[in-house]
């Protein structure tokens, strides 16, 4: 029996250092890829693609790609203007992963780790990661604006190493002379990272439509009728109303 796990685990750290440790599962618009040596791979960055420990994305103007990690299957979204920085390293079975972002708008969607925390750097902070899904706004000059949509992220300004926490609704500004502030998500904001999901084509115009009623909290209500026997041949109804 332990032959055999240890077989699967150098099976799969072969896998891994033969095939990157991310795919690349979407891509569009201009984006150009730079091998972990500094080199472009390719200037339009194309669906299979594997991407290695340091290697590169940089999109211009249309450009818009997305990757997908190969333990685990966080998502990572690179969206128009970005630069980034595919960073991981294999540990017992896992990819101890981290993304460096030097520049622009990127969307996480993390799959819930383990023991090893999902890291985000850029110039100003350092963001950890159990699970959840964010935005995040980096400038080098300006900051960053993190955008919390589920779960928690502990974002730490690395000027002043103040932390703060990022909830559902909630933004994270971090800047580079230390100053860093939580506040609730205008919803300018939210629409604005919203129509960078519909100009790539992750989301449709209902589902745009139906992501800004929800933050505004303006999802219509429904309800469930369920009926029950009370036991004396009588029927009771429950009704449950959500949103």
């Amino acid at each position: 029996m332990m032959n055999k796990i240890f077989i699967s685990i150098i099976a799969f750290n072969f896998f891994l250092s033969n095939q990157g440790i991310a795919l690349i599962t979407k891509s569009k618009g201009d984006v150009e890829y730079f091998k972990n040596d500094g080199s472009v791979a390719e200037k339009n960055l194309k669906k299979g693609t594997s991407l290695f420990d340091q290697d590169r994305i940089a999109t211009g103007a249309n450009g818009f790609a997305k990757y997908v990690y190969l333990d685990d299957g966080s998502v990572i979204k690179v969206h128009k203007n970005a630069e980034v920085y595919v960073l991981g390293a294999v540990d017992n079975r896992a990819i101890i992963k981290q993304v460096r972002v030097t520049d622009g708008n990127v969307k996480f969607e993390v799959s819930k780790q383990g023991s090893n925390e999902f890291t985000v750097v850029t110039p100003t902070s350092v963001a950890t990661v159990k699970g959840t899904d964010f935005w995040l706004e980096s400038d080098e000059d300006e900051g960053d604006s993190f955008f919390g949509l589920s779960g928690l992220v502990t974002v730490r300004n690395s000027e002043s190493q103040t932390v703060e926490q990022l909830t559902r609704n909630t933004t994270i500004t971090s800047r580079p002379d230390g100053q860093i502030n939580v506040k609730k998500t205008d919803l300018n904001d939210f629409k604005k990272l919203q129509r960078l999901e519909l100009s790539a084509g992750e989301i449709d115009e209902d589902e745009f439509d139906e992501s800004i009623l929800e933050q505004q909290g303006d999802v219509p209500e429904g309800e469930i009728k369920i009926q029950l026997d009370d036991g004396s041949g009588s029927l009771k109804e429950i009704i449950i109303k959500y949103k």
